[in-house]
């Protein structure tokens, strides 16, 4: 059950600039703004990873913002402080090792050798870069673009862009690894 709950928290978070945009377009911004705020606190009160804290604050803060002052753009900021709040998560892992992707390589590779280590340190740089120039396009959608323009933005071209990131780090890894393996 709890995975379940889980499931449908990431999935309402992933499908959120959609449900702001249909609810943008019929009026209805009230309920995402009490959505967001269910959401952060399920998360807040749930035993989850601390290091989503700041993703869980700016639900929180966006949503209640929204809700007080009745405008929508509190929403559509969003998508901004994941953004900021995922580059406070892997900057803090670069303070505090292991490193973020580290973390996600030792998943698939416990035994993770020193150069898999600096690898990840580095790309877990890549990610910081990554996430605050999300950031400033995820700002300028809300402040210069349309709606439409915010959602295309924000519910799939972000995504797009992560995964490609992912990817690309996932495969350089296992090249970089048998690059580095092959000369010992």
């Amino acid at each position: 059950m709890k995975f379940i709950l889980k499931g449908i928290i990431t999935a309402l978070f992933v499908l959120y600039p959609f449900i702001v945009g249909w609810s943008l377009t019929h009026g209805q911004f009230i309920w995402v703004s009490l959505l967001l705020i269910g959401l952060g606190v399920v998360r807040l009160f749930g035993k989850g990873n601390s290091l989503l804290w700041p993703l869980t604050g700016f639900a929180i803060v966006c949503g209640s913002l929204s809700l007080l002052s009745h405008n929508h753009a509190w929403l559509k900021l969003y998508p901004v402080g994941m953004s900021l709040g995922a580059l406070i998560i892997f900057s803090l892992t670069l303070i505090k090792p292991p490193s973020m992707i580290e973390r996600f390589a030792r998943l698939v590779e416990p035994d993770l050798p020193d150069s898999g280590v600096q690898w990840t340190r580095q790309v877990t740089k890549v990610w910081c870069v990554f996430f605050f120039c999300n950031a400033l396009i995820a700002l300028s959608t809300v402040l210069f673009t349309s709606t439409q323009v915010w959602v295309i933005y924000n519910g799939f071209i972000s995504y797009v862009l992560m995964g490609i990131l992912f990817l690309g780090e996932f495969i350089l890894r296992k090249r970089h690894q048998r690059l580095h393996s092959s000369n010992h």
